[in-house]
């Protein structure tokens, strides 16, 4: 395990992995050109594969020169100068550690979402959560499933050194850090997805129209400057409002965002914008769906006599309902309200029908297995049956409670952090090891 490692050794570690050491933990942490250079050295095939078939070659093939992609994402990276510019640095030092055109992979790293450069269209997803009053324990839970093209999926812990940047446990393409769902250190989870206009089941807000804009910043790239950034629902609203106002959004042919935010309070805020206008709305019912509000997994939520507890907020992500072919990756978390720097779980399945890893937000590190791709890639071949997953995840669920009961205590007195960091990374180690001779192993 490495702990502490400088950059060298990481990335000699992340780039001999193999099936033997599949579960050995990553720091993705320091400086942005550390991360970026880490990122690019783990995920280098990956990396080139999608950047050149997905990008490049379809640009080419579409009569777009490279000039031309630069000079889209040029309002971009003004803004990323503006409010991020950790971005850039990191994203050339991915560049340069996967070996490809620095200025073509910033271009890249934020206009390749939603095709915008070719103005096709992606698929919808689902958020989910229900309220405290709800809840067993007054448990603040929040969930998203992710659906999209079959794109190898990445989760990462991300700890910059740089002063005023939240940490966070996101999930995204292997190829680059943004957001699809995420959760901070301040104990403030998010999703982003499809405008509310395409939500006719499920959302009551309703939006201005607008024209589509194609140049700007997309909600990848603002979820994670949320992520960054706010602490709360009301944080992450002021965020997007001022994104619109600057005129910095840009959504696509889709047009607009669709959003859901909870926090350490137990606010589920539900947000949709488009380039031109922002509506939000709390919500208070039992149970808040994204999408498919009239479906299964939402009546099972709704309508449950107990108190929905962990097991059966986690169990509803596999219903048919919502769970479909497409459903590459989702993420279940536990924010703990008390102290969710350490103790707030994210349990992430790659694709969701597969078993959940669980992380925990007081780690540094993170299984190689997540951050290179490789739990997507097995998990999509080999996905354990539901009830098996699901008496995994109880398991590991009772284990991770006991876990916090040990700690908190220490935590509380003043004891030193390092080794509640590293009985924390011991844990999600060993989980990481079950979990990969599970997905290798015959139903």
């Amino acid at each position: 395990m490495i702990r502490n490692a400088g950059l060298l050794t990481a990335i000699v570690l992340a780039t001999s992995l193999s099936w033997a050491d599949e579960a050995e933990m990553i720091r993705l942490g320091g400086t942005p050109e550390q991360v970026g250079t880490i990122w690019g050295e783990i995920n280098k095939g990956i990396i080139r594969r999608d950047f050149d078939a997905s990008y490049v070659k379809r640009a080419a093939a579409a009569g777009i020169s490279r000039e031309a992609l630069i000079e889209r994402s040029a309002a971009f990276v003004e803004i990323a100068e503006q409010i991020a510019p950790h971005w850039l640095d990191e994203a050339r030092a991915t560049a340069r550690a996967v070996g490809v055109d620095e200025d073509l992979y910033v271009a890249y790293w934020d206009g390749a979402s939603r095709s915008r450069f070719l103005d096709e269209e992606p698929e919808e997803c689902t958020s989910y959560a229900v309220s405290r009053d709800h809840a067993r324990d007054g448990a603040i839970l929040f969930h998203k499933t992710r659906d999209n093209r079959d794109v190898a999926q990445a989760v990462c812990i991300v700890e910059s050194s740089r002063e005023g940047i939240n940490k966070f446990i996101c999930v995204s393409n292997a190829t680059t850090i943004r957001c699809s769902m995420m959760v901070n250190d301040k104990g403030l989870a998010g999703s982003g997805d499809y405008p509310a206009d395409r939500k006719k089941d499920s959302s009551t807000l309703r939006l201005e129209p607008a024209p589509p804009k194609f140049r700007g910043m997309m909600a990848g790239t603002i979820l994670r400057h949320i992520a960054e950034r706010a602490s709360t629902c009301a944080e992450a609203l002021a965020i997007i409002e001022d994104c619109v106002a600057k005129g910095w959004y840009s959504g696509g042919k889709v047009g607009g965002s669709h959003w859901l935010f909870v926090d350490r309070e137990g606010t589920i805020l539900e947000v949709c914008n488009n380039p031109r206008h922002v509506v939000s709305k709390i919500h208070t019912q039992k149970a808040y769906f994204s999408r498919l509000n009239k479906s299964e997994a939402a009546r099972r939520l709704r309508e449950s006599p107990e108190p929905v507890d962990f097991s059966l907020f986690r169990s509803v992500s596999r219903d048919r309902s919502i769970c479909f072919g497409s459903s590459i990756s989702g993420m279940t978390v536990e924010i703990d309200p008390d102290r969710p720097e350490w103790f707030t779980c994210a349990w992430i399945a790659l694709p969701v029908r597969s078993v959940a890893f669980p992380l925990l937000m007081g780690q540094s590190h993170t299984p190689a297995c997540l951050v290179d791709g490789t739990a997507y890639e097995l998990g999509k071949k080999s996905s354990p049956s539901t009830p098996r997953c699901e008496a995994m995840e109880q398991a590991m669920y009772a284990e991770k409670v006991r876990l916090k009961e040990e700690l908190e205590s220490s935590i509380g007195a003043g004891n030193p952090e390092a080794p509640h960091v590293e009985r924390l990374e011991q844990w999600s180690d060993t989980q990481a090891r079950k979990l990969i001779d599970a997905l290798k192993q015959p139903e």
